[in-house]
């Protein structure tokens, strides 16, 4: 207890040391002594450490099987009322209701000093010790109920301990061989026996064996399958949730754990996944071992199996998903755009058709170029469309978004002649003198900065619209500034571009802004809107600086291509004239 702390398993079995020491000391001192008054004392205060022994035993059987929840002040006084209320009487001893008569016998040379019991001895003593005795052993019994056959020993010895004395005093009383004879007193020895038989389950198995190390209430109903494999790698201990998961029964205690589980390994510290056959389909279990270690001493080990088949499986739907995501992101990027370039080829082709008609006809040629120019700007803008979705699905296939450090300049140069080039009415300007500077962001960085600097172009009003692209630097974070001259953000998108809006909100202000805020969200960065004066409005993107302490040292991070980000991704734009230009991104 000095070392490990007062535990209840602990103070009960202190508690019936002392008890049984007080029994049979004053036992062996009421034999050998000759003064009979010594001997009457000695007789007195034996039944102190006697009568205690039942309750402490039943005590003890509530603190070794974790049943800590009765061991309350009202139980512990209540246990011992009984007992109590025996030593009283038996001191006092009124109308002879605890000893009738008292005698000095001559037994082999020894003056034996023995009592005649009254009505009040036998049933507060006998009795009562009895009924402690059945109660301790139905609480070992119904503990070795919920366990299994490891606990056998454990349940044994504490059998032992309560049977003995009981079964030496009925011998005694009966005078069986070699009970029951005047010169000696059995019955404290076998207390002694039974002080023993505690030290061995409390020292032996409660501290120190495997299954009650490891078996606590959790572990017990617990839906994860834990299983205690000993040095000699045979499983002492096996939940009812193994049965469960392996399509075995508990039985398996006794086992080679290979012979259970031909998964496992001799490594006591592993984690990895397995499949194994079960009734209804191959179960994927995540399999956990971990060592058990006694005394800087590895006893053993515990081996962990929980159950993520639906987890594995909506994780494979997942995938599935995304795979169908990149072949839509496919069409849409490719077939449905070669289909809209397909058709204003055939338009091109009949247009000098058409100008030769309106020599003949000019009403009808004109009204065949009306429709003509309709079809052209519908699929022009068809073509559009398709980047916004393909941007969205790559905004949604998080699988290769891993952030890394990033040289900020080179894809915010590459991203701002994209928009030039996209954009031939606008002017988008970069400041002068950009810090070297990286940051942690992803491939998709490039879609990003390409979309603030398009919405500030596309929601402008002006016919010739000044987008400005600035770059600051503090400790920790860079910001990147797209200021325009155009109307400004009204309320409802700078909420969409700054709030946690739902995608079904965006139609009116146009999907760049839910691409340019998810964007944001795959990597941390932070967004935020401005006025510009005198008119116009300033986004800001700020994004994690990768090398704070190095801003100045290029070659902290490797140079990245901007053709990593653009390079091997086109975009069909349709001019004015009707073609479908290739633009670099």
């Amino acid at each position: 207890m000095r070392r490990d702390g007062r535990s209840p398993t602990l103070l009960a079995f202190a508690a019936m040391a002392v008890a049984i020491a007080i029994w049979t000391g004053f036992s062996a001192l009421k034999l050998l002594s000759t003064d009979p008054t010594v001997q009457y004392r000695s007789y007195l205060l034996l039944h102190a450490g006697s009568a205690a022994v039942g309750p402490l035993l039943l005590l003890f059987a509530l603190a070794y099987t974790d049943r800590i929840r009765w061991l309350t002040p009202r139980v512990v006084g209540g246990v011992f009322v009984v007992p109590v209320a025996f030593l009283a009487l038996l001191v006092t001893n009124p109308a002879d209701v605890a000893i009738i008569d008292t005698r000095v016998v001559d037994a082999n040379g020894l003056v034996v000093w023995r009592a005649d019991r009254g009505p009040a001895h036998v049933a507060l003593s006998f009795v009562y010790a009895a009924l402690m005795a059945v109660l301790t052993l139905a609480v070992v019994f119904d503990e070795l109920r919920r366990t299994n056959r490891s606990y056998y020993p454990q349940a044994i010895l504490l059998t032992i301990a309560v049977v003995a004395p009981i079964a030496a005093s009925f011998l005694t009383a009966a005078g069986v061989p070699p009970f029951g004879r005047e010169d000696v007193n059995l019955v404290p020895a076998t207390a002694g026996l039974s002080v023993a038989a505690l030290g061995v389950a409390t020292f032996r198995y409660r501290l120190l064996e495997l299954p009650p190390i490891a078996y606590t209430t959790a572990m017990r109903d617990s839906p994860d399958g834990v299983l205690v494999v000993d040095a000699d790698e045979r499983v002492v201990h096996a939940n009812e949730s193994v049965g469960r998961l392996l399509g075995a029964s508990s039985g398996a205690v006794g086992e080679a754990v290979d012979t259970v589980l031909p998964e496992t390994s001799d490594e006591t510290n592993a984690e990895r996944t397995i499949e194994v056959a079960a009734a209804g389909g191959t179960r994927v279990l995540d399999l956990r071992s971990q060592p058990l270690r006694w005394q800087d001493a590895t006893v053993g080990r515990v081996i962990v199996l929980r159950d993520v088949t639906a987890r594995k499986r909506y994780e494979r739907s997942l995938e599935l998903r995304a795979e169908q995501g990149e072949l839509l992101n496919r069409l849409v990027r490719h077939d449905i755009r070669n289909e809209m370039g397909l058709v204003l080829g055939l338009l091109r082709r009949i247009e000098p058709e058409l100008e030769t008609l309106r020599e003949d006809d000019p009403e009808t040629a004109g009204r065949l170029l009306a429709h003509t120019d309709r079809i052209k700007g519908n699929c022009e803008h068809v073509v559009e469309l398709t980047e916004t979705v393909g941007e969205l699905l790559r905004t949604l296939d998080r699988r290769e978004r891993e952030p890394r450090p990033i040289a900020l300049v080179p894809v915010l140069e590459s991203e701002v002649a994209a928009a030039v080039a996209a954009f031939g009415h606008a002017t988008v300007e970069l400041e002068d003198d950009l810090p070297d500077v990286t940051v942690r962001a992803d491939g998709m960085l490039s879609s990003l900065l390409y979309n603030l600097v398009a919405n500030a172009v596309v929601h402008n009003d002006d016919p010739q619209p000044t987008v400005t692209v600035g770059v600051d630097v503090s400790d920790e974070r860079v910001t990147v500034s797209v200021a325009d001259d155009g109307p400004g953000f009204p309320d409802q998108p700078r909420r969409l571009l700054t709030g946690q809006t739902p995608l079904a909100e965006y139609e009116g202000a146009g999907y760049g802004l839910y691409i340019v805020r998810s964007l944001a969200d795959g990597y941390g960065a932070e967004l935020s809107v401005a006025e510009n004066a005198p008119t116009g409005s300033i986004v800001t993107v700020g994004l994690e600086r990768a090398d704070a302490a190095r801003e100045t040292e290029q070659s902290a991070v490797a140079a990245v291509d901007p053709e990593e980000f653009h390079g091997t991704n086109t975009t069909d734009r349709g001019s004015s004239d009707g073609r479908v230009e290739r633009v670099s991104r």
